[in-house]
């Protein structure tokens, strides 16, 4: 909870967010989005459940990870003119990624809203 709590604070280091939390959270998005925009593993249930769960979650957690990100950025120490590239580069990548996960989590309740209205009608 504590981690949580700097993270969202920006108390974490901007390559620590940027690196080591969002560029994998980015990949497992687009790797389970190319598996579910590709059909791989819809023969198997269990393997549909997982693609579909992982990125549900990876869309809830790309806005706080964006979040977090630009609060970083936002900390980033800017002794170098080059520093300022950095953050506001960071920034731009944590506003992008904010927007795709936000787009994500539309089109996902889209899509389990048609889903129950057609188990249920």
């Amino acid at each position: 909870m504590k981690f949580i709590k700097r993270l969202a604070a920006g108390d974490i280091a901007l390559w620590r967010v940027f690196w080591l939390i969002g560029l994998p959270l980015a990949l497992v998005w687009d790797i389970t989005l190319a598996c579910m925009v590709m059909g791989w593993g819809h023969d198997e249930f269990f393997v549909t459940v997982i693609i579909i769960a992982l990125f549900t979650l990876a869309s809830f957690l790309l806005p706080l990870v964006a979040w977090a990100a630009w609060r970083s950025a936002s900390n980033y120490p800017r002794t170098a003119w080059w520093h300022n590239l950095l953050a506001w580069g960071a920034k731009a990548c944590a506003a992008g990624l904010g927007l795709i996960g936000v787009l994500s989590i539309i089109g996902l309740v889209y899509l389990g809203v048609g889903f129950v209205e057609a188990v249920f009608l």
